[in-house]
């Protein structure tokens, strides 16, 4: 979903602005594309999902 900048920002509340690509791995930080408004629950697997392959993408580099 993309964020809807003319909504109201109580539309929002309890609601977390993520970005799809992280920057670390090439995503555009102010490009609007970029975001998504996600529940709680929703952005703590976005979270643990982009960390987890952070990490892997990390141990990769240091094996060669």
């Amino acid at each position: 979903m993309a964020v809807d900048r003319t909504g109201s920002p109580s539309r929002y509340a309890g609601k977390e602005i993520f970005d799809v690509k992280p920057a670390i791995l090439g995503g555009d930080p102010t490009d609007p594309s970029n975001k998504v408004v996600l529940d709680r629950d929703s952005h703590i697997r976005a979270v643990r999902y982009w960390n987890r392959l952070i990490r892997q993408l990390r141990e990769q580099q240091k094996g060669r």
